[in-house]
Order: C-alpha cells, then sequence, then structure tokens
C-alpha cells in the first residue's frame, strides 16, 4: 500500500491545524466544575492503570498462544470490516485477564508475582508510581518546585520502599528492572563513576522510547487546561527521553491536559479527539517545529496514525497490514508507535472509546504500553464511569495490595497539587 501521496495530503492540511477560538477558550482556563475535574482525573488515572492491567497478560506473547485463550483477541482477516455492529463486539470482546496461562512467572518488566490475578499491573504504571511517590515526596517536605534530580532521586529511592520491600521477592527484580533507570538517574545527580553511572543519552541505545509515556501522563492532573505548562513540566522532568522522543512524549501530557478540560459529548465524541490532536500539534513551547529542513516528529506520527487509519478504509487488517510494513525494523517500544496505535485505534473504531481499548490490543506487540496510553486518554475525557467497575476495583485493590498504593489518596493529592500549581510553581523550569 503506497500512503507518500496520503501523507503529503495530510501533512498540508493537518500540521497547519492550529488552537481555534473555541480550544484556547478551555485551553486557558478549565471549563468544567470542580467536581467534574475530579472526576476527569480519577478517569485519567484509573483508566491508564486499568490499559496496563489488561494488556500486560499477553504483552509480547505469541499471536498462537493467545488465540489459545478464552475469547482472545480477535485476529481480523481481510475484507473484515469495522462497522457499528463490529464496534459493539470490539468493545465485548474486553477482557481484564489474570497472567498464568501465558505469564505464569514474575518479570522484572512485567508482573512481579507468581500466576498473578487479573488488575496486576506492570513496569508502565510502577514508573508512574515512582512519579507520584517523588510528588509525595515534595508536598511531605514542602520542597518546590519539583525538578529533574529530585526525580532522579526518586529512581535511585523507590526500591527502598514499602512498595518493593514488603514483598522481599521484589527487590531483586526493582534492581534488574531499573537498571538502566539508575544509571541515568546517578549522573543527573553528578555521580560519574562509569560503573555506577552512565549518560541519559545513551539509555537504550539513545532510541527515542516511551519512557516518559510511562511515567510522566499523571503531570497532565497539574495543568489541566494548561497543555504549554504540562509539556514543559514533563519535558523537564524527563531525563530518560531522549531525542525528538522528549517533545513527542511531551505533547502526549500536553493532550491529556487538553483532554481533562474538553467537553466530551455523545457515544462518538469525534470533536474531542479533534481538539486533543489539535492541542498536541499547537503545544510547541521549544520551537521543534521551527527546526529547518526537518518535520516535527508529532505531525509525522499524528499525520501517520490518521492517514493510515484512513487509508484502511474501516478494515484493520488492512491497517495492521500497513503498521506491520511501516515498523517492520522498529523496536515495538519506540516513542512513535504506541502513539500510531493508540490514535489509528480511535480513528478506526469511529472514536468509541472502549472498542479503540481492545482493538489496540489486537495488532499484538507491546500491548499493557499501547493501552495504558489508549485507557488515559479515554479516562481524561469520558471519565471513570466509562470503564466496569469491578475492573476498577480489582486494580485499586491490587496495587494496594502489591505496592501499598492508595488509588484515591493519590487522587486527592493531584487535586491538591492542581490547586497549588496556580499559586507557586511546582516544577523546575516551566
Amino acid at each position: 500500500m503506497n500512503l507518500q501521496p496520503r501523507r503529503r495530503f495530510l501533512q498540508g492540511v493537518l500540521t497547519a491545524a492550529t488552537l481555534g477560538p473555541e480550544i484556547i477558550a478551555h485551553a486557558g482556563a478549565p471549563a468544567t466544575s470542580p467536581n467534574d475535574l475530579e472526576d476527569r482525573i480519577r478517569g485519567m488515572l484509573i483508566g491508564t492503570l486499568l490499559g496496563d492491567a489488561i494488556g500486560g497478560p499477553i504483552e509480547f506473547q505469541a499471536p498462537d498462544a493467545i488465540q489459545t485463550l478464552p475469547d482472545p483477541p480477535k485476529q481480523w482477516r481481510a475484507g473484515e470490516t469495522m462497522d457499528a455492529p463490529a464496534r459493539l463486539e470490539t468493545a465485548r470482546r474486553l477482557r481484564l485477564r489474570a497472567y498464568p496461562p501465558l505469564r505464569p512467572k514474575p518479570e522484572s518488566y512485567g508482573s512481579w508475582n507468581v500466576d498473578a490475578v487479573a488488575g496486576t499491573i506492570t513496569d508502565d504504571t510502577r514508573h508512574k508510581l515512582v512519579l507520584l511517590s517523588a510528588l509525595r515526596t515534595a508536598e511531605s517536605s514542602e520542597r518546590w518546585p519539583l525538578g529533574v534530580r529530585d526525580l532522579a532521586q526518586a529512581y535511585l529511592d523507590w526500591p527502598s520502599t514499602s512498595a518493593v520491600t514488603a514483598h522481599p521477592d521484589y527487590v531483586p527484580l526493582a534492581a534488574d528492572w531499573l537498571e538502566e533507570w539508575q544509571f541515568s538517574a546517578r549522573w543527573v545527580l553528578g555521580n560519574r563513576d562509569l560503573r555506577l553511572a552512565r549518560p541519559p543519552e545513551r539509555m537504550w541505545q539513545g532510541l527515542p522510547t516511551c519512557c516518559g509515556q510511562m511515567t510522566s501522563l499523571p503531570l497532565a492532573a497539574l495543568f489541566p487546561g494548561k497543555p504549554s505548562e504540562a509539556y514543559r513540566a514533563a519535558w523537564q522532568l524527563g531525563f530518560f527521553d531522549n531525542a525528538w522522543g522528549k517533545d513527542l512524549n511531551a505533547a502526549l501530557v500536553a493532550g491529556l491536559a487538553t483532554a481533562l478540560v474538553t467537553p466530551c459529548e455523545g457515544p462518538a465524541p469525534k470533536a474531542a479527539w479533534e481538539t486533543v490532536w489539535k492541542s498536541m500539534r499547537a503545544t510547541d513551547p521549544y520551537g521543534y517545529g521551527q527546526i529547518r529542513w526537518s518535520q516535527r516528529a508529532v505531525d509525522r506520527w499524528l499525520n501517520y496514525a490518521l492517514g493510515s487509519a484512513l487509508e484502511a478504509n474501516h478494515e484493520p487488517a488492512r491497517l495492521f497490514a500497513a503498521w506491520d510494513q511501516e515498523f517492520r525494523t522498529t523496536t515495538k517500544w519506540e516513542a512513535q508507535v504506541p502513539v500510531v496505535v493508540c490514535f489509528g485505534c480511535v480513528a478506526m473504531a469511529e472514536f468509541d472509546p472502549l472498542a479503540a481499548l481492545q482493538l489496540s490490543l489486537e495488532w499484538g506487540w507491546d500491548t499493557d504500553s499501547y493501552a495504558q496510553l489508549v485507557g488515559a486518554f479515554v479516562g481524561a475525557l469520558h471519565g471513570p464511569s466509562i470503564f466496569p467497575e469491578p475492573w476498577q476495583v480489582e486494580v485499586k485493590q491490587r496495587l494496594q495490595v502489591d505496592h501499598q498504593f492508595d488509588f484515591e489518596q493519590e487522587v486527592r493529592r493531584l487535586l491538591r497539587l492542581q490547586q497549588l500549581a496556580s499559586t507557586k510553581p511546582l516544577v523546575a523550569g516551566i
């Protein structure tokens, strides 16, 4: 399939999108009531945690093995279309699964429990727990603004907290999981002993990865309706992000900050999603879009996500085949891949939130990273009620048991900090 003409068309039309008056009206100040904002923040947080737990049990598993599961994700055939009945059936396939059939053993980047039950999270959530721990420390000590050194220290300290030490078996898993991050964290803190510290620019061979997508999404809750501040907070703190991935990942946080205050009406809220995408494109405080002889990654990959969905003409098999070709030599957790899967699935599902979430699992590969991103945006736009209540309870309970994480306490903290942000800078450099 030749997407070049489509890309050139979208590049000319979509890249020019800017925030119109109706966007600016609620990008400058929240247009939601305090209760609605609380609901949106709760939805964003539970959505990303739930997406991680939904995708974790099948992450990077062989397609044939996944198909042995009860009610497995669909393997789309050529000619099958995503029409209204198909969207309904796709949403109905969504499952919160246990880990034993395919991933029964603890893995440093997966579940840390033997035969982990449904609702158990993976590393995509644990990175958020480190960020939330840094915010908790800053609040309790009244040490603001939070800087990159503080987040680096949190990455060194978190394995010594009860979130890990309450389960002795977690300790070696945490050490293996955080090896790359802790090398870089020590460097940020000034350590130059190459046995212990390495420059952040070498993380994962210098690839632009989804590291910031795993860690930084909750920052949007501090800056609802303020995408530029949200972007700069993620960019300044993201010592783990490299190359243009730093811009792309920060733009996602800006998009979430906009989603938290964007009216979202009806079962297929196309206008709300378009508002989010326009905000991501328009939020460019460091001028990536002004760099000569290059295209900003935010525009390139948004164009590709939406263009590939349009070119597939309602056929998920065609969409997935295009991604197979586009990303055939790409590590599936490079920064652009979750972005394409997230927004491409949203467009293919005609903005149906749960159908999009399920579809993000059905291409395969890094399913927890894809679903946690979709879940964050869906929750920010629709609130927590879009997700089945029993699933929310399962995830919250597992986080409490496994990591001493009190979900409602953290929501209240984010709300307090959002209010505090109006009186003092919470993140250094913005």
